[in-house]
Formats: C-alpha cells, sequence, structure tokens
C-alpha cells in the first residue's frame, strides 16, 4: 500500500509540475487489467471512470466472448477533449500494424455513456478479432454483434435492465435473422434490432454445445465471414433453407425472451466474478504487487482505497442475485468485508476469515460436482459402447 500511495503522490506531483512549467497536464493512464484496456485522459476521474467500466465488461464478456485472461497488447483508448475533435462520429475504432487496437472517444460534456459501452465493445471485438487472425483489411466487428454485447453487459449487471428488456421483447415481433446479421452501421438504429441483437446472443449460446458451435461462429465472424454463410457452417444440421432458419431463430427468440428464471452465472463464471473482485493488484517498483484482502482491508479508511472498495462492492451487489447457488454464501461475505466500515460491523479478521471459509467450501462443492458428472458421463459412455 505505501508503494501504491507513493505511486499516486508521483503522478500528482508530476501533473502540478507540469502546469507550473507552464507544459499543461500531462496524460493519465489507467489499466483495467494487464493486456486488457488501458486508458489516456487529461482527466484523472474520467480515464478513471472509463478504465472502471471496461473492466466490468472485460468480465461480464469473458464467458460469451472467450476472452483470455489478457491479451499481448491492451486495446489502446483514448479520450480526446472535443475541442481537439474533428470526426463526425462520437467514437472511432481501428487496428493498426501488428495488431494493435485503438479507440478514440470524444470526451466532453456531450459524452454519453452508451457510446462509451459501444467504444469499448467494438474495441474489444476488433482484439479478439486481430489475435485469433492477425492484422487484416477483413477484420471485423459486426454491428449486431456490438449492440449484443453492450446489452449483455446491462442485463447481466442489472437484473431490472433485463425484466424491462422482457416486457419490451413482448410487444415487439422477432426481426428478421438476416436483417440482424447484415445490419450496416450506417443503417437505421431501430429498438427491435438492438434487442434482437441480445436474445440472439443468448439464443446461439443456449444452441451451442460439446462442438462448441457458437465459438465456431465467433471465429468466423470476426474474421470478416459473411455472416450467412457462416451461420450454416457453424450450426450444422439446425435448418435446411432460409424459411427453415428463420423459424429456428424465432422460435429460439420466443423461448429466450420467456424464461423465467433471472439470468444465473455457471459455477466457472461465478468463481471468476467473485476472484477478480477479491483480487487486489498495485503497481510496485518494478513489478505489479498482489496485496492480500486483508491487508487492504486494514486500509480501508484511506480514500483511494476506500473508493476501490466502495466500487467493488457495488459491482458486487448487482451480481449477488445471478451468482450460482454454490458461490451465493462466498459473494454475500465478500459482499460484507467490503462493504462501507461500520461500527457494528464485524471485525476485518473476522470478515475475511468468513470469507476464506465460504470460498474454500464453494470450490469444493463445484470441484466435487464436476468429478461426479464426469463420473457418471464415463459410465454412460462404457454403457453404451457395451
Amino acid at each position: 500500500m505505501r508503494r501504491a500511495r507513493a505511486l499516486i503522490t508521483g503522478l500528482v506531483v508530476a501533473l502540478v509540475a507540469a502546469r507550473v512549467h507552464g507544459a499543461g497536464p500531462a496524460p493519465v493512464l489507467f489499466q483495467s487489467g494487464p493486456g486488457r484496456f488501458e486508458v489516456a485522459a487529461l482527466d484523472a476521474t474520467a480515464a478513471g471512470m472509463v478504465a472502471s467500466t471496461a473492466e466490468d465488461m472485460w468480465r461480464l464478456l469473458a464467458a460469451p466472448l472467450s476472452l483470455p485472461d489478457g491479451f499481448s497488447s491492451p486495446v489502446l483508448v483514448r479520450l480526446v477533449p472535443g475541442s481537439d475533435w474533428r470526426d463526425a462520429e462520437a467514437f472511432r475504432a481501428i487496428v493498426e500494424t501488428g495488431g494493435v487496437v485503438s479507440v478514440r472517444i470524444r470526451w466532453d460534456e456531450k459524452v454519453k455513456a452508451a457510446d462509451v459501452r459501444h467504444a469499448l465493445a467494438r474495441g474489444l471485438l476488433l482484439r479478439l478479432a486481430a489475435a485469433r487472425h492477425g492484422a487484416g483489411p477483413r477484420l471485423t466487428a459486426p454491428r449486431w454483434l456490438e449492440e449484443a454485447c453492450v446489452g449483455w453487459c446491462e442485463t447481466r449487471s442489472d437484473a431490472a435492465q433485463l425484466d424491462a428488456l422482457k416486457q419490451e421483447s413482448a410487444r415487439l415481433e422477432p426481426p428478421g435473422l438476416e436483417d440482424l446479421l447484415s445490419w450496416r452501421r450506417k443503417s437505421e438504429n431501430t429498438r427491435s434490432l438492438a434487442t434482437g441483437a441480445v436474445w440472439l446472443l443468448a439464443f446461439l449460446q443456449g444452441e451451442s454445445g460439446r462442438a462448441g458451435e457458437w465459438p465456431a461462429l465467433l471465429n468466423r465472424l470476426v474474421a470478416g465471414d459473411e455472416a450467412g454463410t457462416a451461420l450454416a457452417a457453424s450450426f450444422p444440421g439446425r435448418f435446411g433453407n432460409e424459411g427453415e432458419r428463420e423459424l429456428w431463430w424465432e422460435t429460439g427468440w420466443h423461448h429466450v425472451r420467456r424464461a423465467r428464471a433471472l439470468p444465473v452465472l455457471e459455477a466457472t463464471e461465478s468463481r471468476r466474478e467473485i476472484a477478480a473482485l477479491a483480487r487486489f493488484v498495485f503497481a510496485g517498483d518494478e513489478h505489479d504487487v498482489v496485496v492480500p484482502l486483508r491487508e487492504v482491508l486494514a486500509h480501508r479508511s484511506e480514500p483511494p482505497v476506500a473508493e476501490d472498495l466502495g466500487r467493488r462492492a457495488a459491482e458486487l451487489n448487482r451480481l449477488l442475485p445471478s451468482l450460482h447457488p454454490f458461490y451465493r454464501n462466498a459473494g454475500l461475505s465478500l459482499a460484507e468485508a467490503l462493504g462501507a466500515h461500520r461500527p457494528e460491523a464485524a471485525p476485518t479478521e473476522m470478515q475475511c476469515a468468513a470469507f476464506d471459509r465460504d470460498w474454500r467450501d464453494a470450490n469444493e462443492l463445484a470441484a466435487s460436482t464436476d468429478d461426479a458428472l464426469d463420473a457418471l458421463e464415463r459410465e454412460s459412455g462404457a454403457a453404451g459402447i457395451k
């Protein structure tokens, strides 16, 4: 923690010195995680907000997009003052030489949260494409998939947003699958297509099995393959002609929008989410340092630490309803530890011990369940061979 304070102090001193000498404020850099997003801006508060949003989106999209822990180089995000912005669009994302992805966002009082989320989603999809296929002119982030990623994050982080989407979908007819897959950036932003994009992402994941149909389609889409052809090749046997394809999609639309349960994360997703919120990494003199939860909580009265704990607690509280049952207790005990310090709260050591116990029990239960299912599958396979 002493090193983290020194880094922050050094940054403030550098900014003050730059202003005193008339050089103007230097850009501030924030990293959401190694190889994920790097945000640069003249406004430290703005850079921190965007980096926090970027990390939230990464964690929520890690499973749908099969993201790695990090890329060889992060998505480079630059917040450009409105007075210096010359583009007609609110943001721009490009793949540069060597596969580096650069995202530039206009930043002023007119900036919209939706534009920021779209910029981050497009940058992430392009970085995924470059990582899988190298830099090339055909790499793309399909419009429907960008919209789906933004909607997925909104409905996964806030269950009320999912309820609102379901209520809205009940009044809409499912958009044509061809219209969705061929949705162009310059075309009209219809709410029907935006809603359909979220349900299409959910549907394709649900239709994907051990053969990995959805990951295969995703790989083809970001490579720039024609969407209809890629869909037929990735999901063989689902439909024989265009009419059957539309019926397949319409059936899926009604199924996913009518599902009664709130979105529940898989055990693996829940474990990943909680682990990320309980892991603290601070910049050291030479290398990043992982700081134990107990040590971080011991410094919870310090403003930078208190702000980070508050952000994590808010994110965890949004996730609690969707955590897998195995990890619900671990989520609750971590939320108690991350929450604002109150006179009636249990001592820090007791909070950490409770989380450690619930975390260990959850992982043991998940591992035992996996072992039991693996054994059952082996027995079923052996019986089938006989």
